[in-house]
């Protein structure tokens, strides 16, 4: 392995490339496992580089090698039945396999220069690995051999580095990291493929950064990789692009180095490695969403643990569904009403699954004596997605009831679960559940919105999706009732007050930013208003039933003023916002082709011309070179001070 300086190349390019001469000393043995396919890693958290296996979920580690020699690059054969990894136990780095649980380790090579990254053909004939003189790394080449080792063909001939093979899932090609002829050029890095006979080298990347690590996705149709300036590695994130190289999607946005990516068996889910490059102890292993969401952290321990690959076992099934098919909750409740949402089956991965409200009330009136509630009038629109960790089996829907002072029938509405995500995860039964308000009022009385109390708490709800913390509420309620019975007082009280819950930060952070960023993806179109008169006015393109979900998930648990507020809007937003540049509207929109300008200039366009030309230049500037993100920018332009003042007016109204 490189000395300290080059620990990106480590993490990143080829991490096989010390000589270690040690003895085997024995084997481990897999002890009981739970059902369901497992994560082979290496690790160094024995105190030398070994082999371990795990759960989904991060749980029973076991460590199948104990070489006191180096052992690493651990791959699933594609029948589960095997292992192949690099060992240097025998004085020189060379291509083993071993059973499943650790036992009949056996040599695959032999010879005077050093073997590395095996990876088995989709039918587990061949091996596909890398070979070249630890002293001349431009002497790196791919190689196939047959599965017991015999027959090794060298597939590569050139003067780059070649390296990190793996196979398309039709064995017809192998797709794998070439560039430069020394260590020295890591960002002269990109990906390539050939066909499996070695003929035909393609070129799928084409920057100033090193892309690498790549490997096919289940179905063939995609390419997952690292990417990033090798120089400032911790700006190295995971990347998917088509099969062809187009449309290049970035899944992590974090100021560490992520890498060693690995898809799940029926790729709905990823394995990565991530940590500080600078200190390798802090490399744990993660597992998000194939859309690069819902990122877990899988292990936690003062070692480096790196190189995941996931067995070739489909998951055991997991449902995701409601507690119950009906549910019913007071007109008057005190808090929101809380449908709960469990999880079954095989819980050791992540899921997530989408929540809405609805229901059939239309735009009839408040007061109509019906069966159905209204989100007008009886409850709040709930929107979201639920995201479970390894190991979680619940959540909660939050719903807002809003006590009016109709007398009414018992009114219902719908909460519905959909859009199941994770290895295996569908949902369950029952997925829709009825719930039902009943009402607490005999007779007709005194609108509640006329009531402060009232008044500041559905302000709460309508403006900061939470029920009001204590200080607040008495605060904002006494500057109501101070007025006493001065009607006039209490008039303009209540629409300070009003004015005041969309000034509020938590509002402007949540909300309002909510606003900015779909003006500045998606431009602004013509509405018709009446207030004033009946006129035409400019705004931002962006529906109610996409305005209350997401606004919900940036201000998700946040109570500005309590400790750790900030903390957490600001984790929030970043979250938001690397999902929302993720979704089929947004892509579409600006497809992986576009240049770092064109993407900049139509955020631009949308906000209005809100960037100055040194604000612009810099902006595209950032992107090209790595250092900003999609996400990042789009968030750059839609917190320009220009924009929050120019659309603040429009916002206010609306």
């Amino acid at each position: 392995m490189f000395d300290r300086p080059f620990r990106y190349s480590r993490l990143l390019i080829i991490p096989l490339l010390t000589l270690v001469s040690m003895a085997w000393l024995g084997v481990g043995a897999l002890s009981a496992a739970k059902a369901g396919p497992l994560i082979v890693f290496g690790s160094t958290r024995s105190g030398n580089h070994d082999i371990y296996s795990m759960e989904l979920d991060g749980s029973n580690p076991i460590k199948l090698t104990t070489s006191l020699a180096y052992d690493d690059q651990p791959k699933w054969s594609p029948n589960n039945s095997k292992i192949a990894f690099m060992s240097g136990r025998d004085g020189n780095f060379e291509i083993y396999t071993m059973n499943a649980d650790g036992t009949a380790q056996t040599r695959l090579t032999n010879n005077v220069a050093a073997d590395g990254f095996p990876s088995w053909s989709p039918n587990g004939s061949r091996i596909a690995f890398v070979r070249g003189d630890l002293r001349n790394p431009s002497t790196f080449e791919i190689y196939v051999m047959n599965a017991d080792g015999s027959n090794q063909i060298q597939l590569t001939v050139d003067s780059a580095i070649d390296g990190v093979p793996s196979w398309s899932p039709d064995g017809t090609k192998i797709v794998f990291m070439s560039g430069g002829s020394s260590v020295f050029d890591p960002n002269s890095f990109e990906i390539y493929v050939i066909n499996a006979d070695g003929t035909n080298r393609t070129r799928l990347t084409n920057n100033s950064i090193v892309d690498g690590q790549p490997s096919y996705s289940p179905d063939g149709t995609k390419i997952l990789f690292a990417s990033g300036d090798a120089l400032n590695p911790n700006g190295i994130e995971i990347y998917v692009m088509n099969a062809d190289g187009s449309n290049k999607t970035r899944l992590t946005n974090n100021n560490v180095t992520d890498g060693f990516p690995a898809w799940s068996f029926d790729g709905a889910n990823i394995v990565f490695a991530s940590g500080n490059v600078n200190v390798e102890t802090t490399v744990e292993l993660f597992v998000m969403n194939a859309n690069g969401t819902n990122s877990a952290k899988l292990t936690s321990n003062s070692a480096l643990d790196w190189f995941p690959d996931w067995q070739h076992i489909a998951t055991p099934p997991s449902q995701i569904q409601l507690s119950a098919a009906s549910y019913s909750t007071p007109e008057g409740s005190l808090g929101p009403f809380a449908v709960t949402v469990t999880r079954t089956g095989n819980t050791t991965g992540m899921a997530s699954v989408a929540y809405a409200t609805s229901d059939t009330a239309g735009a009839n009136n408040c007061d109509l004596m019906g069966s159905a509630a209204s989100s007008r009038c009886d409850y709040e629109t709930a929107a979201g997605t639920l995201n479970f960790a390894p190991g979680e089996v619940s959540k909660t829907i939050t719903v807002f009831i809003v006590d009016d002072s109709y007398p009414e029938n018992n009114e219902t509405f719908t909460v519905s679960l959909s859009l199941p995500t994770g290895s295996g995860v569908t949902l369950g039964s029952p997925a829709a559940a009825t719930v039902t308000i009943t009402d607490s009022d005999s007779a007709t009385s005194a609108n509640p919105i006329d009531i402060p109390s009232f008044f500041v708490h559905q302000h709460y709800v309508d403006f900061l999706n939470r029920e009001p913390d204590s200080a607040g509420f008495t605060f904002w309620t006494n500057q109501i009732t101070s007025c006493g019975g001065d009607a006039q007082c209490t008039e303009i009280r209540r629409i300070n007050v009003s004015a005041a819950f969309f000034l509020s930060i938590e509002f402007q952070q949540t909300g309002y930013l909510v606003e900015r960023l779909y003006k500045t993806a998606y431009g602004s179109a013509m509405g018709s208003s009446t207030l004033g008169g009946a006129h035409q006015l400019s705004v931002p393109i962006i529906r109610l039933n996409e305005f209350l979900p997401d606004t919900q998930q940036i201000g998700r648990g946040v109570v500005i003023g309590q400790p750790g507020a900030d903390q957490l809007l600001e984790s929030n937003k970043q979250a938001f916002i690397a999902e929302f540049v993720l979704r089929s509207r947004f892509t579409s929109a600006y497809p992986g082709g576009m240049t770092a300008a064109q993407f900049v200039d139509t955020l631009n366009a949308n906000a209005g011309g809100a960037l100055s030309a040194a604000e612009r230049n810099q902006l595209v500037s950032d992107l090209t070179s790595g250092s900003k993100t999609r996400a990042q920018a789009l968030r750059a332009v839609a917190e320009d001070p220009d924009l929050f003042a120019a659309e603040n007016n429009n916002a206010f109204v609306l």
